[in-house]
């Protein structure tokens, strides 16, 4: 496991980088699994040819995505 109080080399705590990656990994993966759920098991489900609801995922997930980045950025700030 990951110390949050080892630094780095330079002498900064590695915690808020491992908090930003960890906000970027969620901005990317929550847009492709709604995608994909839309995608392949509830559009076909629902007989749409038109990916409606794979699209609506996808926003879905940028929203949620982006949510969890400003909450993230915020408590770096405190």
């Amino acid at each position: 496991m990951i110390d949050p109080q080892k630094r780095s080399a330079n002498g900064a705590s590695t915690q808020p980088m491992l908090r930003l990656a960890t906000a970027g990994f969620e901005l990317a993966s929550f847009p492709l699994i709604l995608g994909a759920a839309g995608y392949y098991l509830l559009d076909p489900w629902m007989g749409n040819e038109t990916p409606y609801i794979a699209i609506a995922g996808v926003l879905l997930g940028f929203s949620l995505g982006f949510y969890r980045l400003i909450v993230m950025a915020n408590q770096l700030q405190k």
